[in-house]
């Protein structure tokens, strides 16, 4: 009966290693422990592979586990016995600490880092670096003066908004243009003043955006009920990731607001509409939930990078500027293990070396070959 549920416990940790590789909101613990099988015909290799079961096993027991079943019992006799083990846990990787050979029993100890789902998980805050290039500006004529002035202001309030955050460190490039940049970055001829002028620096972890300001009638909202004209003020931030300008994703704020109350009288019209700082106000509290929206969302974005073998050892290009710290816990998906074989598909890493731009990184296991995770991704518990 053991056997069998030890062989379910294993069915679940293959299955559990296929999902979704996002490791932040794990709840990370080490465990020690020691795992025995006894040596049938003198065959040591299969009792080391059942001893490392064993030990993965019950290190499985450490990061919790759930056991469910059912019996059949016919005449208050048990016949069949059925049960069945569920997890949240996952082994992440782990380190043979020592192998003994004990009279009949073969002996496995080893370290295991165990990672289990934290529902109560809250993004964290962490600093974000952006690079905001020269922004367009799109509005419609038919709009009264007074908004197409107003906008200027909101877009200079959006740029003093974010500037002036904690999170957020902003380099502002407001003569360049983000598309002839990203045509220049893969073709030199592409554009001569981008060229003359040098492009800029975009590091790894940076995002890049060209805010694209738009303010637009839409007055098709206007009803009996609400016969006031409606206009909508938005921001479209379309970011990408640096060095390579790869698309990361789109983020838009947008606020609704009365523009004005139509009317054949000008007086009534005067004293009906909302005033300029009505107005404003609206719009700028609609700006100031959006850039707390997207920064929240920003936090809960994992910090990955793509690892770099250099002399031997690997490295990334990003380091405690874009928040991570000595000793940090990243997960490659993928595992490279020589020796003992396992079903494991996750090798963790420590962070050993850390500076504002660059952090090395070594293997929990010593028996990983580094050599083949160069280029592979690396995701950051907090």
């Amino acid at each position: 009966m053991i056997k069998l549920i030890k062989f379910y416990f294993f069915l679940l940790l293959i299955l559990i290693s296929s999902h979704a590789f996002s490791y932040q909101d794990f709840n990370v613990l080490k465990a020690e422990v020691t795992g025995r099988a006894v040596i049938l015909d003198n065959n040591i290799e299969k009792a080391k592979r059942l001893a490392l079961e064993d030990a993965l096993y019950l290190a499985s027991l450490k990061g919790g586990a759930f056991v469910d079943g059912f019996s059949s019992v016919s005449q208050n006799t048990i016949i069949n016995d059925q049960s069945i083990i569920k997890s949240d846990s996952k082994i992440l990787d782990f380190k043979i600490l020592e192998e003994n050979k004990n009279k009949n029993h073969y002996e496995i100890k080893l370290l295991a880092i165990i990672g289990n789902k934290n529902n109560s998980f809250k993004c964290k805050d962490k600093p974000i670096n952006i690079s905001i290039f020269k922004p367009k500006i799109i509005y419609n004529h038919s709009l009264p003066s007074f908004v197409i002035r107003s906008m200027y202001e909101w877009n200079n309030f959006f740029i003093d908004k974010i500037s002036t955050n904690n999170q957020i460190s902003l380099k502002k490039y407001n003569n360049f243009e983000l598309d002839k940049i990203i045509k220049s970055s893969d073709n030199v001829e592409f554009d001569y003043s981008s060229n003359v002028d040098g492009i800029p620096s975009i590091e790894d972890g940076d995002y890049i955006v060209a805010p694209v300001y738009k303010v637009e009638p839409i007055n098709f909202y206007r009803q009996v009920e609400n016969p006031y004209e409606i206009a909508k003020y938005s921001i479209e931030l379309n970011f990408f990731k640096g060095p390579n300008y790869k698309f990361f994703r789109t983020f838009v704020i947008e606020k609704e607001f009365q523009n004005r109350y139509p009317s054949n009288f000008k007086l009534i019209s005067a004293l009906t509409s909302k005033t300029n700082e009505e107005v404003n106000a609206d719009v700028i509290s609609g700006i100031t939930d959006g850039i707390t929206q997207i920064i929240n969302k920003f936090n809960c974005i994992p910090i990955e990078a793509n690892l770099k073998l250099i002399n031997d050892m690997l490295y990334i290009d990003i380091g405690e500027k874009h928040g991570l710290r000595n000793r940090q816990i990243g997960i490659v998906k993928k595992n490279y293990q020589s020796g003992l074989k396992s079903n494991l598909d996750t090798t963790v890493m420590f962070i050993s070396e850390i500076n504002s731009n660059r952090s090395k990184l070594v293997p929990l296991n010593d028996k990983v070959k580094i050599s083949k995770l160069d280029g592979m991704k690396i995701q950051f518990i907090e």
